[in-house]
């Protein structure tokens, strides 16, 4: 025990801070897992002030990346989720800490986050190692009603898995593009592929994108460490003719196959987003899932979108809106306190604005000013440095007649800071 807490200290010793325009700190952690028996990565992302307060506790929420990826995929969900929840003026809450740990592993394109005799114990990781580390290092509050998951692809199969399997552990889960169940229409579509890409039902690795995902469920599923040499029970025979045998494994797990044994929505809360033409035939089983939910009066929520097996940015800011009201709930209604301390009075008039902007604050303390403009999309449009500023009441002209009419933040930065308002360009 000894070893695993040095090693993990040295290793946090050597984290990489980064900021975005100071909304939040991202570490580039290191950490050991007594699971796996290997150090893996962990990206962290905390809120500015999170050294500012030392005695704010935090929500947490987990991300799981997709096959082929690694914790450093897809931050920009977390940078999003930063950059608009101060937007929310109903959000009295922080923000959470984000959280993106390593799922990746050999030898296909990542580890399904279960418990796999070829990939590992990954769920087991996820469960014990991973938020063990996050809640014994950081300040995160260690109950369901602050800790939330979501993924992408296999991370969204992982975050539906998990959640199912520990409904006590999490109070809200958001796969996105996701597979809930083994739907004929899913099986069909990659044995058709698969066999397209090969020109034959007599699978090899590597080969094109679907038989590459195709095998990385294999390893999740049904691995079999006596088949070589993939280690792996592919689920159709060399020609085509479906064995049940292995489909019984797969089935196994199989989302869909929980919801009898689902708490309601004010225990575990679903959002759950796909694209209706993703190429992987998942679509399917979201409807199949959700008639499961309705059967049982489980509520939920969703964000469908025309679109491919893709991040859809409009679904998962309507995600972050829906998080943040579940965290700020629980913040109220179990008393936790929240330490805010405002460092200046800070508005933006007119709204909406055609050609010049006035900003005017009373700063409580001094520093350096700095406003930047973004738009929705998180794109920096204009910078301005307004030089050290002295404790009281200040005016700032902006002239914003060449923006593009639409809906931009100003946020003005003292320091390390940061205070957000949101403006309305007009033609």
């Amino acid at each position: 025990m000894k070893k695993i807490t040095l090693i993990s200290a040295i290793l946090l010793l050597t984290c990489i801070f980064y900021a975005d325009a100071q909304l939040f700190m991202r570490l580039d952690a290191s950490f050991y897992s007594p699971v796996l028996d290997e150090v893996k990565r962990i990206n962290i992302f905390l809120p500015a002030d999170y050294y500012v307060n030392p005695g704010q506790q935090y929500a947490a929420i987990y991300y799981l990346h997709g096959g082929g990826d690694d914790q450093s995929s897809n931050n920009s969900l977390a940078m999003y989720y930063y950059n608009f929840h101060g937007q929310n003026p109903e959000i009295t809450s922080p923000p959470a800490i984000f959280v993106c740990p390593n799922g990746a592993c050999e030898p296909y394109l990542g580890s399904m986050y279960l418990n796999s005799e070829l990939y590992g114990n990954y769920e087991d990781y996820m469960m014990q190692d991973v938020i063990g580390f996050v809640e014994s290092n950081f300040r995160v509050i260690p109950n369901k009603n602050f800790r939330m998951i979501s993924g992408f692809s296999m991370g969204g199969f992982g975050s539906s898995s998990l959640s199912s399997k520990y409904p006590e552990k999490f109070r809200a889960c958001i796969p996105m593009s996701s597979g809930f169940s083994m739907s004929d229409t899913m099986l069909n579509n990659f044995r058709t592929k698969c066999y397209q890409e090969q020109g034959t039902y007599n699978l090899h690795y590597p080969a094109g994108y679907f038989t590459n995902v195709f095998f990385t469920f294999c390893g999740g599923f049904s691995p079999n460490m006596n088949i070589e040499p993939y280690h792996i029970e592919i689920p159709f025979d060399t020609l085509g003719n479906w064995q049940d045998t292995v489909l019984n494994k797969w089935s196994q797990h199989e989302v869909v196959r929980r919801v009898k044994n689902l708490p309601d929505e004010n225990e575990l809360a679903w959002f759950l987003i796909c694209g209706r033409q993703d190429k992987l035939a998942i679509f399917p089983s979201y409807r199949e899932f959700t008639d499961s939910l309705n059967f049982y009066g489980i509520g939920y929520d969703t964000s469908y979108f025309e679109g491919d097996h893709t991040f859809n940015i409009q679904s998962w800011m309507t995600a972050i809106h829906w998080m943040d009201s579940i965290i700020d709930l629980s913040y109220q209604s179990l008393g936790i306190p929240v330490y805010r301390e405002s460092f200046v009075n800070f508005n933006v008039f007119p709204i909406p604005a055609k050609d010049q902007l006035t900003l005017s604050c009373q700063l409580n303390k001094g520093g350096t000013a700095m406003v930047s403009i973004f738009n929705m999309i998180n794109q920096l449009v204009e910078t301005v440095n307004l030089g050290y500023k002295q404790p009281g009441e200040h005016y700032f002209e902006l002239n914003i007649a060449d923006y593009k009419p639409g809906i931009y933040f100003c946020r003005l930065q003292i320091g390390n800071e940061v205070v957000t308002k949101k403006i309305i360009k007009v033609h």
